[in-house]
Formats: C-alpha cells, structure tokens, sequence
C-alpha cells in the first residue's frame, strides 16, 4: 500500500493529459490518465504481495504446525513438512523446483501482459 501512495505521490501534481482543461474527475479520467502512470508502481506491488503470500509456511508452522492432520497447510509449508519432518529430501526437492517454476510462469505471464498493455495504450 505504501509502494502504491509512494507512486500517488509522484504523478504530476498538474493536469495530466486530456483532461488537464477542464479538470474532469471522472473514472474515464482516471483511466485515461493515472491507471497507465500507475501501472509499473501496481505491477511492482502485486508481484511482491504474490511473493510474500507464496512464502507463508512460517505462519502456518509457527501458529498451526500444519492444523489437525495437516488442514491448514500452504503449499510451502506442505513442502517444508516433506522435506524436513519426514526426511523425503527427494519430493521435497522435487515439488520446491516444480512450485518456483509454476512462480516463474505467472510472473513471466503477468510481466508479458502488461508489457502489451503499455505498448498498446501509450
């Protein structure tokens, strides 16, 4: 949230392109004119949120230990529990390379779309 206000902060405090004459605040004139400026700043966030959330399992193993018969369980603390508890380094090493690929994909997809984006709109 702050990444999102620090980038708020740093658009032109003037008009911004179309709108600039006649002030307009609709949500076309968001649209139009901030969400483009905006849009490395919310890329930026979204991928460090997506990052922060797929490395849970502390939370989890800390507060839960993985609930009653493991329901509470992320998919990085299901591998840590592989890995380290039950000494299967093999399919703990396995599914840690099979998640940072599936990472990865989704950041490179997400990267690609955006990348498209912009060329499109600016």
């Amino acid at each position: 949230m702050i990444l999102l206000l620090a980038g708020l902060q740093a658009l032109p405090s003037g008009g911004v392109g179309s709108g600039e004459g006649r002030r307009r605040k609709s949500l076309a004139s968001v649209l139009e004119n901030h969400f483009p400026l905006m849009l490395p700043v919310s890329v930026t966030a979204v991928i460090l949120r997506v990052i922060f959330e797929l490395k849970l399992a502390d939370i989890v193993i800390n507060v839960t230990a993985g609930g009653p018969g493991g329901a509470t369980d992320t998919v990085s603390s299901f591998i840590y529990r592989e890995y380290r508890d039950r000494s299967n380094v093999g399919y703990g090493t396995m599914l840690a390379e099979f998640y940072l690929v599936i990472i990865i994909v989704f950041v490179t997809l997400l990267l690609t779309l955006v990348n498209r984006w912009m060329r499109r709109f600016t």
